[in-house]
């Protein structure tokens, strides 16, 4: 991996659970981390879903496992140069002691 690839902006969003007030709780989205990594779609499909069409897609990122090693969540939500949101399915190391590689889909 060329580091002079790692050009994308990523967001990484964690989940935060907070009390409504009324005995239960809401859960929000909470920016955590932006690092920087490389971004590439791997496929899109149009799938029926309730009678509609929706587009979704399979994105991987590359970024720096030192960058990664710092989101405190294992379940999080990311965004890629502020376009889209996607939910991590998938988190392995692609690079021994170098790089990390994130599979997300579309929300």
């Amino acid at each position: 991996m060329n580091p002079g690839k790692l050009k994308d902006r990523i967001k990484i969003y964690r989940f935060v659970k907070s009390a409504d007030g009324y005995g239960g709780f809401t859960s929000n989205t909470l920016t955590d981390l932006t690092i920087w990594g490389y971004a590439k779609e791997k496929k899109g499909e149009f799938i029926m879903n309730d009678g509609s069409r929706k587009k979704y897609k399979e994105v991987e990122v590359i970024v720096r496992k030192k960058s990664f090693d710092e989101i405190t969540n294992t379940d999080f939500e990311f965004q890629i140069n502020q376009t889209g949101m996607y939910r991590a399915n998938d988190v392995f190391e692609s690079d021994i002691d170098k790089y990390v590689t994130i599979t997300g889909t579309s929300l």
